[in-house]
């Protein structure tokens, strides 16, 4: 069974966002069987300018539904050069949960070994917990070398980051995946849903985990306890 949560829903604060909203989004959640959600819209500046907004909102929320569902603070926020996260350290300490995802490559420059640097620094500097589709670079898939790869998730499991099986981007590649599974990296099954029919829709986790191991119960499931 997959662990009843979803830690990277996006909101009414997250501009590419459809008709979610935390409410709308907490609602779906129960209904679809979920105990436990993170509302983590994006953060691309160093102070969010929706978050003051955001906070109450879910505050109020909390209010509603907080015997039925826990719902955490969070905020999916951007990889920038070297591996720096593009939120205020403070902003990213007083949340519950962070996603940390390369949403651009500059140009002119090695995309692969980009890629390496910054989501090893990102992992070594301790403020995430989920490596956001790791292997899609804002809609641009990339493949690193396995070696790369090992790296990088050798880094995420020592350091306890989880990394996401993403729905809305389709991510990882099947090759990032298996070798997760094999060194024991804690997984995640989130949705990132920019609309509200892409909460809770766990068919396509299933699939995912079951094309590279067969063997189900020996993932390494991301748990509530471990968040809370």
């Amino acid at each position: 069974m997959l662990p009843p949560l979803d830690l990277h829903v996006h909101s009414q604060f997250s501009p590419c966002a459809e008709d979610v909203t935390i409410l709308d989004d907490a609602k779906m959640a129960i209904e679809k069987g979920l105990q436990l959600v993170a509302i983590t819209d994006h953060g691309t500046v160093k102070c969010p300018s929706w978050l003051n907004k955001y906070l109450r909102e879910l505050e109020r929320v909390k209010g509603v539904f907080g015997d039925r569902l826990t719902i955490l603070s969070g905020m999916e926020v951007d990889i920038l050069e070297g591996g720096r996260l593009a939120v205020s350290r403070e902003i990213v300490k007083s949340l519950e949960v962070i996603v940390a995802s390369l949403h651009a490559v500059p140009a002119n420059v090695d995309a692969v070994e980009y890629w390496r640097r910054s989501l090893l620094n990102v992992i070594k500097g301790g403020y995430v917990n989920i490596l956001g589709h790791p292997t899609d670079l804002g809609w641009r898939k990339i493949d690193p070398p396995v070696g790369y790869v090992f790296e990088v998730l050798d880094e995420a499991r020592d350091a306890g980051v989880a990394v996401e099986i993403n729905f809305h981007h389709k991510d990882p590649n099947l090759s990032f995946l298996k070798l997760a599974v094999e060194r024991g990296v804690k997984l995640v099954p989130n949705s990132d849903a920019h609309n509200l029919s892409e909460i809770g829709e766990r068919g396509w986790h299933l699939e995912r985990i079951r094309a590279v191991s067969p063997q189900f119960d020996s993932v390494n499931w991301l748990r509530a306890e471990d968040i809370l």
